[in-house]
């Protein structure tokens, strides 16, 4: 493993090369990196706090920067969006074959999701109390190129934690509701993984068969230290069959290869306190990833060797309390609301 001590907000990587957006005193900065983390160079900068990259091409790239998205070309940058309540960001950006892009806004409601088909026009479609009255935000969106869906997660205190749509946006209906709450959306073959970011089970994966139309969920409880909740920030599964995830509670890096035991790659903190900047990016035999205070290069080599040298941190557990606490929850809100 490599690690640079910069305050790295968000990383993706392209053709191998690592961009990060790196915070520098009161400015971020979009900023190369070679697979050795040596600066190569800066792509923009702008007066910021918090800021996401949501999508970078040869050409141009998109970013949240506080309550604004951005677009910038060769060096010069327009803000093309403004989220609808000041202090909201921008925090995921998904495509749907390459002719629609989805970004959703993410703060206290109304939140909303837009779209545009040139990352410079945006039409916002629909707003979290849109789909649950109750809900405070959007957490998630992906698209799901083998059913043509676009999915969403939502929180806190709601219902409905995850709303598909299939005419792009115009309409949409729950997929789950229940007191399971996701943040990262898994898009597979087969079927749809969410990671937890619950306030009843300690942690946990949330697994939609799609042929069968059936739920299952694996809860997991981190192991040893007084860890309450491990919450996911970032889910991903890497070209060599490892899943990979990414805690904003704690604010670490796990790997496993079957979801029920993950193993720690790297650990930064035990704050309780949710950081967002948890990112993962793969690359050709690498994965780079952002805690918001380092950057991080990891290969799947020593990734993939995790499961058979270390002991699992993150376990699957019965979660018997929490499934009865989630019954109470589940029956107060269908009987109030």
């Amino acid at each position: 493993m490599k690690s640079a001590n910069l305050n790295a907000l968000d990383t993706t990587v392209v053709d191998d090369h690592i961009y990060a957006l790196v915070k520098r005193g009161e400015r971020l900065s979009l900023s190369v990196f070679d697979k050795d983390l040596n600066f190569m160079d800066e792509i923009w900068n702008a007066e910021g706090q918090k800021g996401f990259i949501l999508k970078i091409d040869k050409d141009r790239a998109v970013l949240g920067i506080d309550d604004r998205l951005y677009l910038v070309e060769d060096g010069e940058a327009e803000a093309v969006l403004t989220a609808s309540v000041l202090g909201n960001l921008f925090w995921h950006l998904t495509e749907m074959d390459g002719k629609l892009f989805v970004v959703h806004e993410y703060g206290e409601a109304p939140t909303a999701i837009y779209m545009s088909s040139d990352l410079r026009n945006w039409e916002r479609t629909v707003t979290n109390l849109d789909i649950d009255r109750h809900s405070r935000h959007f957490h998630y969106v992906a698209y799901d190129p083998y059913r043509k869906w676009l999915i969403a997660t939502l929180g806190d205190g709601c219902l409905t934690r995850v709303a598909i749509s299939e005419d792009l946006g115009s309409s949409w209906e729950p997929l789950y509701r229940g007191p399971w709450q996701f943040v990262p959306v898994l898009v597979l073959k087969d079927k749809l993984v969410f990671g937890m970011d619950s306030g009843i089970a300690r942690g946990g994966i949330g697994v939609y068969d799609v042929d069968k139309h059936r739920w299952r969920f694996i809860f997991l409880k981190w192991r040893g230290k007084d860890v309450k909740f491990a919450q996911m920030c970032d889910l991903k599964l890497l070209n060599n069959r490892l899943y990979i995830a990414g805690l904003g509670t704690p604010q670490a890096i796990v790997v496993s290869l079957d979801m029920k035991t993950w193993h720690l790659a790297y650990a930064e903190g035990f704050d309780e306190r949710f950081n967002m900047h948890v990112s993962i990016s793969e690359g050709k035999d690498f994965v780079a990833c952002s805690t918001g205070k380092s950057l991080l290069l990891l290969t799947k080599e020593e990734l993939k060797t995790l499961p058979q040298i270390s002991d699992p941190v993150i376990v699957n557990y019965r979660a018997c309390i929490e499934r009865l606490r989630g019954l109470g929850f589940n029956l107060k809100h269908r009987l109030l609301y």
